[in-house]
């Protein structure tokens, strides 16, 4: 039988991935001496939830946190080929979290979805085109089924926007909403994003990141859940142009200020998780 894997990395709770591994290929038992290659690493697996292979084929999932270490001998390495991601690529890295939902109303994006599509300035350009490069060869070598056998973690743009001054509001103002309807963003399963923002442009379509202390935006991911209309597309390209910015989506190959292509992303339901 086939078991559901998350993969969470130790250092900061984040979702390496997300796979499907057959159960004859786990160990019976972890016991903190199991290794795999994944993501281009090497990792210890440190915490197995649940631990036996009666529990884990039982519930069909399992939760394997791993710490990055260098390759030692002597320790049971998991096959690579054995592990298969659900997406092409991740970020790799999560924001803090300021605390739990605490019943709040809340934009809530799953782990590895965070940056998942976002606006880059111009600073970013060299990074974009690596970035796509990599995961299109990824997309192209590396599928197995509706997976992938290896995935790519974006390290850059650290900073997106870097060299652009843009506030929430300047955001509502150019997208045709108001900061009314600004709240929260949370991380599913990890709790509220400190320093973060979701604002609300239509039903379905949402921009949520991080602000600095100086109330700067850092970070504008674009978050769908459905699909909208020329004026969305329209509006969100006289912003990316007004602001000499680009909206990127990675695993999609997109990268775009033109409001023409934006209708046709805008106006087409939101891609899988497996591309």
């Amino acid at each position: 039988m086939e078991i559901s894997v998350t993969l969470r990395d130790a250092a900061d709770g984040g979702v390496i991935a997300r796979t499907v591994v057959p159960s004859e290929s786990l160990p019976p038992a972890f016991d903190g001496t199991q290794m795999l290659e994944a993501a281009g690493q090497v990792w210890r697996v440190v915490r197995a939830e649940p631990a036996f292979r009666e529990e884990y084929e039982l519930i069909g999932e399992m939760e394997l946190t791993l710490r990055r270490v260098e390759q030692e001998p002597r320790v049971e390495m998991m096959p690579a080929r054995d592990i298969h991601f659900s997406m092409s690529s991740i970020s790799d890295r999560l924001p803090d979290i300021a605390g739990p939902l605490d019943g709040r109303t809340v934009l809530l994006v799953k782990d590895d979805l965070w940056r998942d599509v976002e606006l880059v300035s111009a600073r970013g350009a060299a990074a974009i085109e690596e970035n796509l490069l990599a995961i299109r060869r990824i997309q192209d070598e590396f599928r197995s089924g509706p997976g992938f056998t290896e995935i790519h973690l974006r390290t850059d743009p650290a900073a997106p926007l870097a060299g652009v001054t843009l506030t929430v509001e300047d955001l509502a103002a150019g997208l045709g909403t108001t900061t009314h309807f600004v709240r929260p963003v949370a991380i599913e399963g990890r709790g509220v994003v400190q320093g973060g923002y979701a604002l609300s442009v239509v039903d379905g379509v949402h921009v949520y990141g991080l602000v600095d202390t100086a109330s700067r935006v850092t970070v504008a991911g674009v978050y769908r859940t459905g699909i909208a209309g020329a004026d969305v597309a329209g509006a969100f390209g006289g912003l990316l142009r007004e602001r000499g910015l680009e909206l990127v989506d990675w695993r999609g190959g997109l990268r775009t200020d033109d409001a023409e292509v934006l209708v046709g992303w805008f106006g087409a339901p939101p891609q899988p998780l497996w591309r």
